[in-house]
């Protein structure tokens, strides 16, 4: 007989496994499964027993996966204005009137979450009415996605703005309005998260992952560096990542394979813009933009060409590649550069990934099976602007619009969707995700309760190359996983988003507990 660290009896183990395997009671040793069983087979088995946790019929499943997230955005944000819940222009400068007077002078303000489709005047505050509200402060406004950037007088002129850069709003005398879209805000974005401190970047993640630990996540893939984020961002997580209670797997958003070498990294991208989004009309859609009077079908911001040479060499270098592509345009180029790579240098197993993926074709969605792509998908997306009368049917048109995020042709066509937030676009928050994926708004795209689980799950392991590791419940994996107060299988699939999260636990470890769950058990027959 042996001896364990924990046992979890009294449980409905959602193993994760190929089978799709239950269970009711669980060994670890060593921060890992030793074993799994049914009813009260455990007793017997073990000859002393650290800590047993009766959870008294909830749910347990693997600790969840968020594998599109920016991480450092997403905890500097806990510092900055929120302004996801202004309503119009006046509503917005009085908030950054009122941080004005809260933060010393000449120190930056940031802005975050800004979904100009909720503005009554449907536009960015300009640079003279930042100004007014702000004269002796720099102002920064981001939009929600990151492709919009809104600055007054003092911001700009400490950017040194090239102005020949695609994305310039101007006025009649041809001068910056003060809000940039594409390059432009790109360039802002980087210029203005230059200011900010690794000081700041640390106490930001801290609580990042903080809530990301009350949502069962125990693993990250966060997508830093590169032109629109900071090349601080990169360094803080390469330099840090093991302070914290979770697994984080750096995404580096750069072109530049020697830094890939020197950081040892098996995998390159992430947030590698090939378009926008829809809701700044960056994302590049072939049928336009159908709530703009001038011609728009978004931004390409490669050429093909150039966009080849970087993915074969990163392919030959097996490197496992990760591209931005929403619109179809934008999706056609990611698909042609793997296509190319591949005909040039056949690698099996690549793995490569396509993040977002939203208005594919059919043949693109067949040629991304063909080519044995991960798609990483935001379904919470659907959930947020996917509905009637949502941005996206004001954005593309209701026609077009009803072709987003086909989750059940992906599915259905072979494809390992990988489930993300892309916080803080989104929160981090798996459930959710899981809930979104069940409760399409367009109901024949939906994933059953189980296909969506495995997005946050097993699939994110594979995504990974992590699936001999984590993802499932196994012998010998890690174990990694997550107390829920109701099964996700079983419960209304309406309220899966409702479910609470008891604790999560890493490698054995309780790192989060829910202060009103009562996790430990009071002891077992041997």
């Amino acid at each position: 007989m042996e001896t364990v660290e924990m046992l979890i009896i009294n449980a409905e183990i959602l193993s994760m496994n190929k089978d799709e395997s239950t269970y009711n009671w669980m060994s670890v040793k060593d921060g890992k499964v030793l074993d799994l069983g049914v009813n009260d087979s455990y007793k017997g088995k073990y000859e002393n027993i650290t800590e047993v946790l009766d959870l008294g019929g909830k749910t347990l499943v693997p600790g969840f996966y968020d594998t599109h997230v920016h991480l450092v955005q997403t905890g500097l944000n806990y510092e900055g204005v929120d302004l996801r819940y202004a309503d119009s222009i006046s509503s917005i400068l009085d908030l950054i009137s009122k941080a004005s007077e809260e933060i010393p002078k000449g120190d930056l303000i940031r802005g975050y979450h800004l979904d100009v489709t909720n503005i009554k005047e449907k536009r960015f505050p300009t640079r003279k009415e930042l100004d007014k509200v702000a004269p002796a402060h720099p102002v920064w406004i981001n939009s929600f996605e990151f492709h919009t950037s809104s600055v007054n007088t003092l911001a700009l002129s400490m950017t040194n703005l090239p102005y020949s850069l695609d994305g310039i709003a101007r006025d009649e005398r041809n001068l910056p309005l003060g809000y940039f879209t594409g390059k432009a805000s790109a360039f802002i974005r980087n210029k203005m998260l230059n200011y900010l401190t690794d000081d700041m970047r640390m106490k930001g993640v801290k609580k990042a992952i903080n809530q990301a630990l009350k949502k069962g996540v125990t693993s990250i893939n966060t997508m830093e560096g590169g032109y629109t984020f900071h090349e601080k961002d990169a360094n803080f997580i390469m330099k840090n990542r093991d302070l914290f209670p979770i697994d984080i797997k750096l995404f580096y958003q750069t072109f530049d394979l020697n830094k890939i070498k020197e950081y040892d990294l098996n995998c390159i991208g992430g947030d590698i813009f090939l378009d926008g989004a829809f809701s700044s009309r960056t994302a590049a859609v072939s049928t336009g933009y159908k709530d703009t009077k001038e011609t728009n079908q978004g931004s390409l911001y490669f050429k093909q060409s150039e966009l080849n040479y970087f993915v074969k060499e990163a392919h030959k270098n097996r490197l496992q590649i990760s591209l931005h592509a929403i619109g179809d345009i934008a999706i056609e180029q990611a698909l042609k550069s793997y296509e190319h790579a591949q005909s040039s240098f056949y690698i099996e197993d690549t793995r490569h990934r396509i993040e977002h993926f939203e208005l594919a074709t059919d043949d693109q969605i067949q040629r991304a099976a063909d080519l044995g792509l991960v798609i990483v998908v935001q379904p919470v997306f659907e959930k947020k602007w996917g509905n009637p009368g949502g941005m996206y049917e004001t954005r593309l048109g209701k026609d077009i619009a009803l072709k987003t995020n086909n989750f059940r042709k992906l599915v259905d066509l072979g494809i390992v969707l990988s489930g993300s937030s892309d916080s803080d676009i989104t929160e981090i928050n798996p459930l959710e995700g899981i809930h979104s994926a069940v409760n399409h708004p367009k109901p024949t795209y939906s994933l059953t309760p189980m296909e969506a689980l495995k997005m946050y799950t097993i699939n994110s392991a594979y995504a990974n190359f992590e699936e001999n590791l984590k993802g499932s419940l196994e012998k010998n994996k890690y174990a990694d996983f997550v107390v829920l107060c109701d099964n996700p299988i079983k419960i209304e699939k309406d309220k899966i988003e409702n479910i609470k999260v008891c604790a999560t636990v890493k490698q054995g470890n309780i790192i989060y507990m829910d202060k009103n769950f009562k996790l430990r058990g009071e002891g077992v027959e041997e």
